[in-house]
């Protein structure tokens, strides 16, 4: 019996041979005359974990009418508690229903029905007795169904052309994004359930399997001629949506990455792009070497794959030892100087490789911690780049915050939790934007020494396993309290909540009463709420020996939005607040101050760090727009940017006027500043060009009052 998913309710017994078919009949009339509630909540049900696949999978591309696959999975199982049902996720695939079976130690279990819930891609299994709470099962399957390119269906087929013969290629490749694995065969498809795989893939004789672990052994298959089953090593434990494979006849490159722990690494693509696969064969093994060393934690994997294919659904997926890209973002050759395509595919490749650490080896508990694991793979993925092409580090992560930046102010806030259900593709991405630039914040107000500290050991302690956002702060809280000679008074999770539930962000604002400094911390969006913050305050007053410590030297609190600093600043002299501008606000000065500072940009821009100019040239033009500051200020202020020749306070620049004046898209502007910064000369005609219309045109300087 074959059970289709456009089926909303199925109901069968065994033929039991001695009643024969009036047993059968009286046994579905009975069944379906029970009426048991389908279950429906949006989480599966914890009486039942997995904790091993074993998976047979034949893909048949030699049949061009008929590309398809079929195979069967034995899970195995551990009843939590006592139950007769099992819930687990199927859809959009065939499942043969008569052969369901569910096995014990002891005595094997009959199927009494099987019925789904499409809302949920459920199915769910009534047995004719309960599993045993403590026991272990295996429940087998078979599944199949036909192959398409369509990304939701999880295992694809794609082709190429061959340039000699004009025939087409064809191929399979998996791309399990969040919850497609269920589109391609049964499973308890849920990011905290890991278990450990075991798949073996057949395959025509002129093709080879890839997957997630090396194979051992390739042997014939006696049922069907020219096939062959490549058995996979069994992998570590990891999510269902971690799980890759591909059939393919790709030819490879072989390197390296030297390190405490050897990983091979391939990258593998049709024969005629394998000379363009030189640039992601050299500098995977830098950045995993680079990561591997930062980070101090092993990855359980003696290769990592890197497939090129074309027309790829996406740019990239990552799974636990092997990695699709998209052909026209990764193919590029290693001679030559760096350009903008070979900085997009590095930091491509450094985005899937920081995936390695943070969502396969240590994943989340749900959903709705997708930031956090987005978060550190941004913030890990710009430290990599910036190992590689020193200075790019700094521009991501800026853009990173003024894009967010942008996008919060476009929707009235955003906050981080819950992430679940998903919104949309840019919604995410503004969202891990803002994750990343909290991560910035995060080891910049708690140092290297802690920070690392508390990630490794957080690493270490959940590898294999999954993680929240409340055991990740608790990891650096102690690891604050170790480093720290006096007792700390702060709360890693009380600061981080004020940052991941509210929306938007802050605007400090600094007032001069005398020599005294004054902070208030305010929204900066004001729809998004009336809540504070936790902001750790850095900052630098004029002719001070250092401005390089990023450790707060004050708190502003949720419980008062005011503060006096310690220190004292004269009249004639500056500060500077938020350094390297870590801190995800914004900043608002008092006139004198302003002043001050625009002269000092104005006679020597670069005795003020990079970022901070880029932080300045982006609030200036925030807070004109929202009339907090006069026409005169921000003209004063921004009138040094013509001389100014570094990309952060340019891009910046462009960014704000595009965006924030002109109304147009965050993406939008990004991709402007970047086009202008390839430009190069371009970035100052347009700047000049920028003041000329836009800025002196019918300015009344003696007035308040904004041009429309």
């Amino acid at each position: 019996m074959l059970i289709w998913l456009s089926g909303v309710h199925k109901v069968y017994n065994p033929n039991i041979a001695l009643l024969r078919i009036l047993f059968v009949l009286i046994a579905f009339q009975v069944a379906g005359s029970v009426k048991v509630s389908l279950y429906n909540e949006p989480r599966l049900p914890e009486t039942i974990t997995p904790y091993h696949y074993d998976i047979k999978l034949i893909t048949h591309l030699d049949d061009l009418s008929n590309l398809r696959y079929n195979g069967s999975v034995n899970i195995s199982l551990l009843a939590q508690k006592s139950t007769n049902q099992v819930v687990l996720h199927v859809a959009n695939v065939s499942i043969e229903g008569r052969n369901i079976k569910l096995y014990s130690e002891t005595s094997d279990y009959q199927l009494m029905n099987v019925r789904f819930n499409k809302l949920r891609d459920y199915m769910v299994l009534t047995f004719n007795k309960p599993l045993k709470m403590g026991k272990s099962y295996v429940l087998s399957i078979e599944f199949g169904r036909s192959m398409s390119r369509k990304k939701e269906d999880g295992y694809l087929v794609l082709h190429y052309m061959n340039a000699r013969t004009s025939e087409k290629i064809w191929y399979s490749v998996s791309r399990f994004h969040r919850n497609f694995i269920r589109n391609t065969m049964p499973s308890f498809d849920e990011p905290a359930l890991r278990a450990t795989f075991n798949v073996t893939m057949g395959h025509h004789r002129r093709f080879q399997s890839y997957s997630n672990m090396n194979v051992r052994a390739v042997l014939p298959n006696h049922e069907l001629q020219d096939y062959v089953w490549s058995v996979h090593e069994v992998t570590p434990l990891m999510p269902t949506h971690s799980l890759a494979f591909s059939v393919n006849n790709f030819t490879c490159r072989f390197t390296q990455a030297i390190s405490a722990n050897p990983v091979r690494i391939r990258t593998c693509s049709k024969s005629s792009d394998v000379r363009e696969t030189s640039f992601a064969a050299e500098k995977a093994p830098q950045l995993l070497q680079f990561l591997d060393g930062l980070l101090q934690v092993r990855l359980p994997l003696e290769k990592i794959d890197q497939l090129v294919v074309d027309d790829f659904p996406s740019s990239a997926i990552d799974n636990f030892g092997l990695i699709v890209y998209r052909s026209r973002e990764i193919l590029r050759r290693e001679d030559g100087l760096m350009n903008r395509a070979k900085l997009q595919s590095l930091q491509l490749m450094a985005h899937e490789m920081a995936h390695m650490w943070f969502g396969n080896l240590m994943g989340i508990d749900w959903w709705s911690d997708l930031w956090l694991r987005e978060g550190l793979t941004g913030y890990f993925e710009a430290l990599a780049m910036d190992h590689l092409q020193p200075g790019m580090g700094r521009r991501m992560l800026l853009r990173c915050r003024e894009t967010a930046f942008m996008y919060e102010s476009q929707v009235d806030g955003m906050s981080l939790a819950p992430l679940f259900p998903p919104g949309s593709p840019e919604s995410e991405e503004h969202l891990f934007q803002k994750a990343t630039s909290l991560i910035g914040m995060l080891n910049g107000f708690l140092g290297n020494v802690t920070f690392y500290d508390g990630l490794q050991r957080h690493l270490w302690q959940n590898s294999f396993a999954t993680s929240t956002a409340d055991l990740f702060w608790r990891s650096l809280q102690l690891a604050s309290e170790r480093q720290s000679a006096k007792p700390i008074n702060w709360d890693v999770r009380a600061i981080m909540d004020t940052w991941i539930t509210q929306k938007g962000y802050p605007l400090v604002t600094v007032i001069r009463e005398g020599r005294k400094m004054i902070l208030i911390q305010s929204q900066a969006i004001k729809e998004s709420g009336t809540k504070l913050w936790w902001i750790p305050v850095t900052y630098f007053i004029q002719h001070e020996t250092s401005n390089e410590d990023l450790k707060p030297r004050a708190w502003l609190t949720p419980l008062n939005d005011r503060l006096q600093l310690d220190e004292e600043v004269p009249q004639d002299r500056w500060i500077l607040l938020n350094l390297r501008a870590i801190g995800y606000y914004r900043v608002n000065y008092d006139e004198h101050t302003w002043k001050l500072l625009a002269k000092k940009l104005f006679d020597d821009f670069r005795s003020i760090h990079v970022l901070n100019r880029a932080q300045i040239v982006s609030d200036v033009l925030f807070l004109w727009k929202h009339e907090l500051i006069s026409w005169n200020t921000a003209l004063n202020v921004l009138k040094y940017i013509i001389d100014e020749d570094e990309y952060e306070p340019l891009m910046a620049f462009v960014v704000g006027v595009t965006h924030g004046l002109w109304g147009v898209s965050p993406e939008s502007s990004i991709y402007i500043a970047k086009w202008l910064g390839i430009a190069g000369k371009w970035y100052a005609e347009f700047i000049s060009y920028t003041f000329d219309k836009f800025v002196f045109q019918d300015v009344s300087w003696n007035s308040l009052d904004y041009p429309d």
